[in-house]
């Protein structure tokens, strides 16, 4: 089957790629894999992504806080529709919409999508003691034609004047990822006991939202990294248990 899906993500430097080190993208690929969609992939680089939006003639629904767009990825364009959609949440929306005969992310009827929305924000909100770790590290894990723009724009998010002076050190690392972890005890207790996935016994958008961070975290600090070790226990090993159940679905398409 030709496939009609194109799917625009963040190449990176890693062992064994083309593999990203972007969350928000794998979020994408997951749902991709998930539905059983043909697709491509195309490489974009962080420079090159407003380039992208130009030549494709579409205004980026984000914006920064000073209110100027903010062109990000994932971005994907399916020619069978003619639909060009931005923004993951919306994107998983489409192919629920657009391809109903397959498995679906939001599977609770009418209102899952309002649901499992309000999870995200709830979950994306758990997130801040993270991103001192994350983005240093990602920055080291993307290519050098986009290492440079990474630093300039994320520098600024965390209030520093580069990404490698808001990295903690020494004594100090194993503190702030004691914070982590506490932001990463407060989800589990959103989950009953013996309860395996968000919504019960099936996969969906919300743990495709989770495992996106997770997987995330293990690509950029690396599978043998004490942090990854770690929190690969954390919470009975839940979240190292969710990426097992995720795995089927970590094919990367080119």
């Amino acid at each position: 089957m030709s496939s009609t899906i194109t799917f625009y993500d963040i190449p990176g430097s890693l062992p064994g790629g083309p593999y990203s080190p972007s969350p928000n993208t794998w979020k994408i690929r997951y749902a991709l894999n998930f539905k059983g969609l043909q697709y491509n992939t195309v490489w974009v680089e962080y420079p090159d992504i407003k380039p992208l939006y130009e030549k494709l003639g579409i205004s980026a629904v984000l914006t920064k806080a000073d209110g100027s767009p903010y062109y990000t990825l994932p971005l994907i364009r399916d020619t069978s529709t003619g639909a060009i959609i931005s923004d993951s949440l919306a994107i998983a929306d489409y192919l629920d919409e657009t391809y109903p005969n397959t498995p679906q992310l939001f599977h609770l009827g009418p209102d899952s999508y309002t649901l499992l929305a309000a999870f995200s924000d709830a979950f994306m909100s758990k997130l801040g003691n993270l991103w001192q770790f994350a983005l240093p590290a990602m920055h080291r894990a993307l290519n050098p034609a986009s290492q440079t723009y990474f630093d300039t724009t994320k520098s600024v998010m965390l209030g520093t004047p580069t990404l490698d002076a808001a990295d903690p050190k020494g004594a100090k690392r194993a503190e702030a990822w004691n914070k982590v972890k506490a932001d990463f005890d407060g989800v589990a207790k959103w989950y009953r006991e013996g309860q395996k996935f968000v919504v019960g016994d099936k996969l969906s958008w919300a743990d495709m939202e989770v495992g996106g961070f997770v997987l995330w975290m293990r690509v950029i600090l690396g599978a043998e990294s004490w942090e990854w070790k770690a929190m690969s226990e954390w919470n009975g090993g839940r979240w190292a248990q969710l990426l097992k159940d995720l795995e089927p679905y970590e094919v990367v398409k080119v």
